[in-house]
């Protein structure tokens, strides 16, 4: 049905049959999201595409005439929005849907040109990401093992597997091969506007394996023979394909990934560390970096479809290895009495 709404709308623009005089920004965002979610794009950023539609773009530019809509008038929601406390990143997502719908626009001949090309929205400063130690990460699971041994093991594998919230929370025990101590990562579940869940490919769209060593294979075995005991309590046995963290006995339904990062804040307060779900993810990666691995092997465990973002995310874990390999070059052509200074 929005399908068909979407082309007769599309065919009365080209036709001269639409007013495009009294359209609005907020008729050109209905139309645009219908478009977006014709496309089969993700639940989780339609999701986002109508919060930021709604709650802050319609209240403020909704009722503007396309024809009358300037650079300024984005320009001024930026600074309000910055105003409000949002961050340059926050910001920049709103400039984003605005960019995209205008540009949408402009192909459908709703508007003459996109003027979100002449706003400008707030810079982004690099900032290094903030990963806890070993110790930080190890006090953090020691306080979640306390409320929810579940939540401890999910969140140790985030740290050793590097993987999202939602990957893991979507992970089932069939993923684990245990003879050769891989997991596949192959979904991510999301949450829906009535409180339910579904799962959808990775952010990549993209399976990927990730090794784990004795270590983490013996936390997964432990979390599996607590979930069979319970099994077993109640005369219930866990599918092979049952989720592998899940508050149902017998895995039929995920952890949801806002819970688990609620129960994340709650831990790292108890623990006395700031920080919070995603730095499980970054400590990874620089434990990683820092330790000699090399980028390539990085990004694919964290699942980036290009090496270059792990690059600019942790360029900061690079020092440590540029020093290494200037001293590497140093002993290979200084003289021979200055290597045992």
């Amino acid at each position: 049905m929005a399908d068909r709404e979407l082309a007769r709308l599309i065919a009365q623009v080209q036709q001269g049959n639409v007013d495009l005089e009294a359209a609005t920004l907020g008729t050109l965002l209905d139309r645009w999201l219908e478009h977006r979610e014709s496309l089969g794009r993700s639940p989780t950023t339609m999701r986002e595409y109508h919060r930021l539609a709604e709650k802050v773009v319609r209240p403020e530019l909704g009722h503007i005439r396309l024809s009358k809509l300037t650079a300024r008038h984005l320009d001024q929601l930026y600074t309000k929005l910055s105003g409000r406390g949002l961050k340059p990143a926050s910001v920049r997502r709103v400039h984003a849907l605005l960019h995209a719908a205008l540009h949408q626009g402009r192909k459908w001949k709703m508007v003459l040109a996109n003027v979100a090309e002449d706003a400008t929205p707030p810079p982004l400063h690099h900032r290094e990401v903030q990963a806890p130690d070993p110790a930080e990460v190890r006090a953090i699971v020691m306080e979640a093992e306390k409320a929810e041994p579940a939540v401890a093991c999910l969140l140790l594998l985030a740290a050793l597997s590097g993987a999202r919230r939602g990957e893991l929370c979507a992970l089932r025990w069939s993923d684990l091969e245990e003879s050769t101590g891989v997991i596949r990562i192959a979904r991510s579940v999301y949450e829906t506007m009535g409180g339910g869940w579904g799962e959808k490919p990775t952010k990549t769209h993209q399976q990927r394996s990730v090794s784990l060593d004795a270590f983490g294979l013996e936390v997964l075995r432990r979390h599996r023979a607590a979930a069979d005991s319970l099994a077993d309590q109640l005369g219930l046995e866990i599918p092979a394909d049952a989720f592998m963290f899940s508050r149902s006995p017998v895995g039929s339904e995920p952890l949801r990934p806002d819970f688990v990062t609620r129960a994340m804040i709650r831990a790292a307060k108890a623990a006395g560390v700031s920080t919070h779900l995603h730095a499980l993810r970054h400590f990874s990666a620089t434990q990683l970096i820092a330790g000699g691995q090399d980028v390539r092997t990085v990004a694919g465990r964290l699942g980036h479809a290009d090496p270059s973002m792990t690059l600019r995310v942790y360029s900061h874990a690079l020092p440590e290895r540029d020093r290494e390999a200037a001293a590497l070059l140093g002993r290979s052509l200084a003289p021979k009495e200055l290597h045992s200074t």
